[in-house]
């Protein structure tokens, strides 16, 4: 049964069969056949001795692990030495309010143990564009809060040594040969931009947010500083020329919340996110797409660290001889097509909508607030159709080969 859909029954799978444009012989000429005397719909080949992937993120490594767990020769090619990427270290979320299922727990799922350090989040402060707070809170984790980077305690650096003890070949420093037969390096545009700063203090844990379309429109700002460590960033995905004003009104915003606290050792750099609705995370010439690589990420408020290790679980599976399509699409598509429909309402909020948004996380359970919020229902699949028709970028797409549908990039 596939890794993502464990506790799903056999009778809810599909025979979907090959997506459009697939050819019968994988990418390395071997042929391959239909699959559905094993219930699963997609591919079943003869599993491959050797697969080579490029990127050495996250989504890259846990689909290194996974493969190489089930005796497949697998090299990494990393163009950055020691890992972590465009990552310096800071506070990235693992989000834990999109499914009923605990993050951990689907890793676990994966037969990924998460022996990570990571941070439990029950607790947030918000801030919105009328100078009010609001405190939310959660019985349980509506997010954990994870370090990205090459360095010790990252959620790259345990993926790593999980690589490293399955045997998996890192060439760091080495550009990846053209035909690898998994891409995961990362974004190809940028559908979405952040400036973060990164840096140690003597402030108290803190996990604060900024909703204020005055300042970030389409975005938001936020604050986390948690165990002396400290990351502070804007975010958005339209109106980006504005980044720089956005960044400077919420920091004077957040110290005028929080109080002075000391800022020390920082490092200023950039992120950004991009998104698509792949129709399959297999292209048309036989190379899977995982992560970031894939546009794999939530369009509503760009997380994508638990979307990028799913995709890879799905990816590793696929490779395997067993693609799961019912799981690709209950477990990967819809929940992002949802997120297309929740951005559109997120665009066309004003001060006050995002003080009714703020004033109700607060007053019940917040993870339970954002499960209901993102979970794919009938108006929001057909919110999304409609959305999707009126976004459709019609001037060329950048994506990945594996793209069906993506936004019409900001002039």
């Amino acid at each position: 049964m596939s890794l993502v859909t464990r506790k799903m029954a056999h009778s809810a799978r599909g025979a979907q069969g090959l997506p459009r444009g697939v050819s019968g012989r994988d990418a390395s000429g071997s042929v391959f056949r239909r699959s559905e005397e094993i219930g699963t719909s997609g591919y079943n080949p003869a599993v491959p001795q050797r697969i080579r992937i490029a990127g050495g993120g996250i989504s890259g490594l846990a689909a290194a692990v996974l493969l190489a767990r089930r005796g497949v020769s697998v090299e990494v090619y990393d163009r950055h030495r020691g890992g972590g990427g465009r990552f310096a270290g800071g506070w990235q979320v693992l989000e834990n309010g999109s499914s009923d299922l605990d993050a951990f727990e689907e890793l676990r799922a994966m037969g990924l143990e998460p022996e990570f350090p990571a941070i439990r989040a029950t607790r947030a402060l918000f801030l919105d564009g009328l100078g009010r707070t609001f405190e939310v809170g959660s019985a349980t984790p509506y997010a954990y809060f994870v370090r990205r980077g090459g360095g010790e305690g990252s959620l790259d650096a345990w993926l790593r040594t999980l690589a490293l003890d399955a045997g998996v070949i890192l060439r760091e420093g080495e550009a990846a040969p053209p035909d690898a037969e998994v891409i995961a390096s990362g974004p190809r545009q940028a559908d979405g931009v952040a400036r973060e700063l990164v840096f140690t203090s003597d402030l108290p844990d803190t996990i604060a947010v900024m909703f204020d379309p005055a300042v970030t429109p389409t975005g938001y700002a936020y604050l986390f500083c948690l165990g002396g460590h400290g990351t502070f960033g804007v975010a958005q995905v339209r109106r980006v020329n504005r980044l720089g004003g956005a960044r400077d009104a919420a920091w004077r915003r957040f110290r005028e919340v929080l109080g002075e606290f000391a800022v020390r050792g920082e490092r200023e750099h950039g992120q950004f996110m991009n998104f698509c609705a792949p129709r399959h995370l297999r292209a048309a010439d036989g190379r899977w797409y995982v992560g970031e690589a894939a546009a794999v990420q939530d369009f509503l408020f760009g997380l994508g660290n638990r979307l990028a290790l799913r995709s890879a679980a799905l990816a590793a599976e696929g490779i395997a001889g067993r693609w799961d399509d019912v799981a690709f699409r209950t477990g990967l598509l819809r929940p992002m097509r949802t997120t297309i429909a929740l951005r559109f309402a997120y665009e066309r909020m004003g001060r006050r909508a995002f003080t009714v948004f703020c004033r109700r996380a607060s007053r019940g359970d917040f993870r339970r607030f954002l499960i209901r919020l993102q979970r794919p229902g009938a108006a929001k699949d057909a919110l999304a159709r409609l959305v999707m028709a009126a976004w459709r970028e019609r001037r060329g797409c950048r994506h990945a080969p594996v793209c069906s549908w993506c936004r019409e990039r900001e002039s």
